[in-house]
């Protein structure tokens, strides 16, 4: 009977999930990700292709609105989205997952600038066993941005990775590899591990080590991560520690939902311990239809 709701739980628990959301090109923890200023003092952020939680457990669309700030300058932006999750079973293949999102910021501080952001992913899952399951995944993300006198192209990247997860009596344990291909601004090869383990009650913790190999080979720090999921409430925080372990990020994220409606709310502390420190906090809603 314990295996049987083992087998249940492994099934019902997207593997796609904790374990690689602060590994991505970004290396964020599920909020936007602050890049520095550029072209006469506007700004622009990366939301990270690692999509929220709540489109993983729940397919389909969600609109919502997010705002949230920077303490250095007290820039503050307003940002629109809609998300689509989907899931489609192909029998003896396994199955496919999908996700897109399209966000789109305004920055209120002059000089006034926009960004359109666009990330998606597709995950293929099968299982290998009885109680193990292999996940091939590519995301993506692409981002134009508006200054006042121009656009451009500000960032694309790749990030192929592949998860093997297996199911024991004591919880589920993932080992995933994965290689970031930064187009823009400029070319860019990098490299991630991450080893995770998630207990059937809604714990998770995941451990990713993160290399640069083109164009030096460098090491580019170590991401914690630990999560928490019961009922209709999700939690994470991520700790992204640098290189020389001279400073370190904080990105807590919460999530409630209840009915149709998803409240959304986190920070990034990051540099603490160095001399560069700023938080971003920011809260957000939803609809889900």
């Amino acid at each position: 009977m314990i295996k049987r709701i083992l087998c249940i739980t492994f099934i019902l628990v997207p593997v796609f999930t904790h374990a690689q959301d602060c590994c991505g090109p970004g290396g964020g923890g599920g909020a936007s990700i602050f890049t520095a200023r550029d072209n006469g003092g506007a700004n622009y952020r990366l939301k990270n292709v690692r999509h929220y939680a709540y489109s993983a457990r729940h397919p389909g669309f969600t609109a919502g609105l997010e705002t949230g700030g920077i303490t250095d300058g007290a820039e503050a932006n307003i940002t629109p989205h809609l998300e689509y999750s989907g899931s489609w079973e192909s029998g003896s293949l396994g199955s496919f997952d999908i996700y897109g999102g399209a966000f789109y910021s305004v920055f209120l501080d002059k000089p006034y600038s926009h960004q359109a952001d666009i990330a998606e992913n597709i995950a293929w899952r099968f299982a290998p066993g009885e109680n193990s399951r292999l996940v091939f995944r590519l995301d993506n993300e692409d981002l134009v941005v508006f200054f006042p006198d121009a656009a451009i192209f500000a960032y694309a990247a790749l990030d192929p990775s592949v998860t093997y997860s297996h199911a024991l009596n004591f919880g589920d344990i993932s080992l995933s590899f994965g290689l970031p291909v930064l187009i823009k601004p400029e070319g860019g090869l990098n490299s991630y591990i991450t080893l995770g383990y998630e207990h059937p009650m809604g714990l998770s913790v995941s451990l990713c080590p993160r290399l640069t190999l083109v164009p030096d080979v460098l090491y580019n720090g170590t991401t914690l991560t630990l999560g928490f999921t019961w009922d209709r409430f999700f939690m994470k925080a991520a700790f992204v520690i640098n290189k020389d372990l001279s400073a370190c990020d904080i990105r807590p994220y919460a999530e409630f939902t209840f009915g149709h409606i998803v409240l959304r709310a986190g920070a990034e502390l990051d540099g603490l311990g160095g001399d560069d420190v700023s938080i971003n906090p920011f809260v957000g809603m939803g609809y889900h239809f």
